[in-house]
């Protein structure tokens, strides 16, 4: 491992930090309130939710305090293992995994008693795999068709689960890889015209209530006690919160149980019944400063392998946030994304502040000056 003498803790980026940090808590006190409906005489220790997530948030954050000891150079060294090594995960979910069984959905491995999708961190096996095979200078045609073998491998393990959410991050993944790359426009251009004419073909290739899932935030009353039922129930919750909100644990929608689900994939429901629009307004400006420093990182750091990284995060966090609280407000289909670092679930939770350490890395060990030794 590089020295940890190399390490310039001075230009640890705060701001991120104290962002990162306002999300987790959010995040914790958001899944308390959507699951203390669930017990006759709730407390925070009979809370199992709430319990879970604060030990992913303590692992989380050591696991983001060991990643940002790692040098870059180490980071890109392993990249083939890493990947190598989430294939594996995401096989073994296929052969034992455990999940929804409505569709027979296998996405969860069990150990010790606690759930583990391999998936999220196979999202960061993704960036670091991509930034390793872009990262020699700018992206051409060989680059770009082994980055697309690197996706589609995953994303059809993943499929395979099935997960069409998060298939559909790897793909935003990528694209947003491919693009802060600096592919020539004719490249991207021609990746446009490849999804185009792919269309019929994947709509095709998705289950039927994939489809269906992707078709009824057009009309949620076709289906208002079915597919539609959580969209009506999430524009409700998020439209009775007003300006400043019903108060924690006051949403009737959420306590009452009306919403489902709401301590992952419509947590933003909770948050904008019991906190307000003053509450998603600060929700947003958190992750707008997350997002502007992953980007400040990949602005100024000279390490091209680093730089993809960061593109690669922000990308990863930015998408699950767009899909996130567009489909709580019915602007995108439910598809089941978490809202990262918010939403429960300690695999997604671990893995995105792992992201972040990674992008502190880079920035830890950024000379500022050429005369810096």
């Amino acid at each position: 491992m590089m020295a940890a003498a190399d390490i310039r803790w001075r230009q640890l980026d705060v701001l991120q930090i104290l962002a990162a940090l306002g999300l987790t808590c959010l995040g914790v006190i958001l899944v308390t309130s959507a699951t203390w409906q669930y017990f006759d005489h709730p407390t925070l220790l009979r809370n199992t939710w709430f319990l879970k997530q604060v030990l992913a948030v303590v692992v989380g954050w050591v696991l983001m305090i060991g990643c940002a000891s790692m040098h870059p150079r180490l980071v890109r060294a392993l990249a083939a293992p890493i990947y190598v090594l989430s294939l594996g995960a995401l096989g073994v979910v296929l052969l034992i995994g455990r999940g929804a069984a409505e569709f027979g959905a296998q996405r969860w491995i069990e150990i010790g008693g606690l759930q583990v999708q391999p998936s999220e961190p196979a999202k960061l096996a993704l960036v670091v795999a991509l930034a390793r095979v872009l990262s020699d200078g700018v992206p051409r045609a060989r680059a770009l068709i082994w980055s697309s073998v690197i996706l589609a491998v995953q994303v059809l393990l993943i499929y395979l689960q099935p997960d069409l959410g998060t298939a559909l991050s790897f793909f935003a993944i990528w694209f947003g890889m491919v693009f802060l790359a600096g592919t020539p426009r004719k490249y991207l251009a021609a990746i446009g015209g490849i999804f185009i004419l792919a269309t019929p073909v994947l709509w095709l290739a998705l289950r039927d209530y994939m489809r269906a899932r992707l078709l009824i935030f057009l009309n949620p009353q076709a289906d208002a006690l079915g597919q539609g039922y959580n969209i009506l129930q999430a524009q409700i919750s998020i439209g009775s919160g007003g300006m400043f909100g019903k108060g924690l644990l006051e949403g009737t929608q959420t306590q009452l149980r009306y919403l489902r689900v709401s301590q992952s994939d419509f947590i933003f429901s909770v948050l904008g019944e019991e906190l307000g629009f003053i509450g998603a307004l600060v929700l947003f400006a958190i992750f707008l400063i997350l997002l502007f420093r992953i980007l400040h990182a990949y602005d100024v750091t000279n390490d091209r392998f680093h730089r993809l990284l960061c593109a690669g995060v922000a990308s990863m966090i930015a998408f699950q946030v767009i899909t996130n609280v567009g489909s709580n407000v019915a602007l995108t289909p439910v598809v089941g994304i978490p809202l990262p670092l918010v939403s429960y679930g300690g695999s997604a939770l671990i893995t995105q502040l792992a992201a972040l350490g990674l992008v502190q890395g880079g920035l830890l060990r950024q000379r500022r000056y050429r005369f810096e030794t």
